[in-house]
């Protein structure tokens, strides 16, 4: 089956939650065998896919959608920032995930394909996407992508609760 890889539509919300949540388990499966204690307070926020953060990704027209067939394999979900870090107009990479059975086919990479076709298409100047250090999966595909991957750290300041 040919892998075709297009813009996000409304009718891929369900496909898009079941993503999030299957990414999400993965996550806190890792977490529970490395760092307990982060999984418990992990666990415990909110991991809820609503609606609105769907339509969020959807209204950016630069998230896309991977099929096998009529079955979704993954995705990519980004959005276009104004200026960041020195750039005008870059595209941030939120997620990209690709169905555990279809990984190492192909899918993610025609993914970041498109959304590098989608960037120059739109002027964009650059694109941006935060990779955990122990991802070692995705630190693969975004260097077989092209991405220049350097050590990060994260400074968060969280306002209310």
């Amino acid at each position: 089956m040919k892998l075709i890889v297009r813009q996000m539509v409304k009718e891929d919300y369900e496909a898009y939650k079941g993503f999030f949540d299957e990414a999400c388990n993965e996550y806190l499966e890792d977490l529970s065998q490395n760092d307990p204690q982060q999984y418990r307070k992990e666990r415990q926020e909110n991991r809820i896919v609503t609606r609105a953060r769907f339509n969020f990704y959807l209204k950016t027209g630069s998230s896309f959608v991977a099929e096998k067939g009529s079955e979704v394999v993954g995705y990519v979900a980004t959005q276009t920032i104004p200026y960041m870090r020195g750039h005008s107009k870059v595209l941030q990479i939120e997620y990209v995930i690709v169905k555990s059975k279809f990984r190492r086919q192909g899918a993610g990479a025609s993914l970041l394909r498109k959304l590098a076709g989608y960037a120059n298409a739109s002027e964009i100047s650059q694109v941006f996407s935060t990779i955990s250090p122990d991802n070692e999966a995705s630190i693969k595909l975004h260097e077989r992508a092209g991405f220049n991957i350097k050590n990060w750290k994260i400074a968060s300041l969280r306002i209310g609760d």
